[in-house]
């Protein structure tokens, strides 16, 4: 259990985060235009499910979507300071860290 913070040694680390001075090479464009990148990865993503293409173009064109939305989320751990660690070392790749990263930067308040 000393691997996995409380959420009130969370709550602290934010306060703590917030409270602290951020770095001045901090872009917060850089953020938005991440964000703004997962948007429209996760829009392409869903229309390409619901899409009615051949399965292998549309197989070949989603994979490369997800692809491309994972460097995104990638790009937005290293913006909120989300370490490797947090998200899991059992899972470097694939749906369960997607989710996971996700998931620590939307209680970082990321939103897209």
């Amino acid at each position: 259990m000393a691997g996995r913070p409380t959420a009130l040694r969370r709550w602290v680390q934010q306060v703590h985060r917030l409270l602290s001075p951020r770095s001045p090479d901090l872009d917060p464009f850089r953020t938005l235009e991440v964000q703004l990148s997962l948007t429209r990865l996760q829009n392409e993503i869903a229309q390409l499910q619901a899409a009615h293409e051949p399965v292998f173009a549309r197989a070949h064109h989603l994979t490369a979507a997800i692809t491309a939305y994972d460097r995104a989320l990638d790009d937005a751990c290293i913006l909120a300071e989300v370490s490797p660690a947090e998200l899991s070392t059992a899972h470097p790749t694939g749906p369960i860290r997607r989710v996971l990263a996700e998931a620590e930067l939307q209680t970082r308040g990321w939103r897209w």
